[in-house]
C-alpha cells in the first residue's frame, strides 16, 4: 500500500484526534512547567473576515493533519445562539433512540456545543502563496490542478473549501453543506419525523393502557382528545427546535455555504443541498456501471451519500 492509500484508510477510518482535549492537555502541561514540543492548528475563522475569492492553480506543496473540531453555529462570531438547551435535545434525542430512530436522535444531538467534526487542517502552497484552513476529507497530492475558495489574511490565504473541478468534488469546512432554503426543508422534514416519533410513543402507551383495561368502550372515545393535545404539543415542541435552529444557521453556517457556492459556479445557491447532489450522482455512477464502494481500498477515495460516510465533508458538486 503507497502512502498516498494509507493516508486515505487513516482519514476515512481511523477516528481523529479531538482538539479541544489536546488543547486542555497543552494548557495543563504549560500550567505544570512541562514542555510541550507538538504544534496544534488554531481554531477555524468562522466566518471569514473579508471578501472570499477563487483560486483556481496547481498545489505546488501540500499536507493535511485530521482532527476533530467544532464547526457549528457557536464557533461563528456573529452566531445568534439558540435558545434550546442542550438537555431539551438530549431529551429529545433519547426518545429518538428509543423508538428506534437513531439517526434522527444523531440529528437532534448534533445541534448540541459538544458536537465536533471530523476535518483535516490543511496547509499549503499554490500560485507562489501559502494557503491553511480546515476542510473535509481531501485526497489531494502536490500537483493536483485545484479551484479554492478562500480569503487573503496578511501573509496567506485562509481556505475554505478546495475543489477538484475535473471531478466535480469539494471538500468543503464542515456544516457548509446546504443554502439557506435548503435548510430549512431539511429541519422541516426532520420536525415532522421527530413529532411523529414522539406521537407513535404517546399512541402506543395509550394502546397497551387501554387494552389492559379490558378494552371496553372505544379507543378514540377515551384518547382522542389526549393525543390532540400530544399533537399540537409535539409540533410546538418540534418546531421550536426547527426555529431557533433555523434562525441560527442561515446567518452563519448557510450564509457562508451560499459564498461558497457562488463562487464555485453553482446555480441558485440557497437552494443548493451537497448531500443531495452526492446522492444523485452515486446513484448515475450506479446506473452506468462506474461506481465503487468508497471504502474500496484498491479504488480512489471519493465521496458518498451513505450514512456511515456523512460526516466525511466532502461532496460531488
Amino acid at each position: 500500500m503507497t502512502s498516498f492509500e494509507q493516508k486515505q484508510l487513516c482519514s476515512r477510518f481511523v477516528k481523529p484526534e479531538k482538539l479541544a482535549d489536546l488543547r486542555t492537555k497543552q494548557e495543563i502541561e504549560l500550567m505544570n512547567g512541562r514542555p510541550w514540543t507538538r504544534q496544534l492548528p488554531p481554531p477555524p475563522v468562522l466566518p471569514p473576515y473579508g471578501l472570499l475569492e477563487k483560486i483556481s492553480g496547481r498545489l505546488e506543496a501540500f499536507s493535511y493533519e485530521s482532527f476533530r473540531e467544532y464547526f457549528d453555529v457557536k464557533a461563528y462570531r456573529t452566531s445568534t445562539l439558540p435558545t434550546i438547551s442542550d438537555g431539551q435535545r438530549a431529551g429529545a434525542a433519547a426518545a429518538a433512540i428509543a423508538a428506534g430512530s437513531p439517526g434522527v436522535g444523531a440529528v437532534i444531538m448534533a445541534e448540541s456545543e459538544s458536537s465536533n467534526d471530523t476535518a483535516e487542517y490543511v496547509q499549503g502552497i499554490i500560485n507562489g502563496r501559502a494557503f491553511r484552513g480546515w476542510v473535509g476529507i481531501t485526497r489531494l497530492q502536490e500537483g493536483d490542478d485545484v479551484e479554492m475558495v478562500a480569503e487573503w489574511q496578511h501573509d496567506h490565504y485562509e481556505v475554505y473549501a478546495i475543489a477538484l473541478p475535473k471531478e466535480r468534488i469539494v471538500s468543503i469546512i464542515p456544516k457548509c453543506d446546504m443554502g439557506h432554503n435548503a435548510h430549512l426543508l431539511w429541519r422541516a422534514k426532520n420536525m415532522f419525523i421527530l413529532a411523529g416519533i414522539l406521537l407513535s410513543m404517546f399512541n402506543g402507551v395509550c394502546l397497551i393502557r387501554f387494552l389492559l383495561e379490558g378494552g371496553e368502550g372505544g379507543f378514540w372515545e377515551y384518547y382522542g382528545f389526549p393525543i390532540f393535545i400530544m399533537l399540537c404539543g409535539d409540533l410546538l415542541f418540534s418546531g421550536g427546535i426547527a426555529y431557533f435552529a433555523y434562525r441560527a444557521c442561515a446567518p452563519t453556517r448557510c450564509k457562508l455555504a451560499e459564498e461558497i457556492f457562488r463562487l464555485l459556479g453553482m446555480k441558485n445557491a440557497s437552494k443548493v443541498n451537497l448531500n443531495k447532489i452526492t446522492k444523485k450522482r452515486e446513484q448515475r455512477l450506479m446506473d452506468e456501471g462506474k461506481w465503487h464502494d468508497p471504502g474500496d481500498k484498491n479504488k480512489p477515495a471519493c465521496p458518498s451519500g451513505k450514512f456511515i460516510y456523512s460526516g466525511e465533508s466532502w461532496f460531488y458538486y
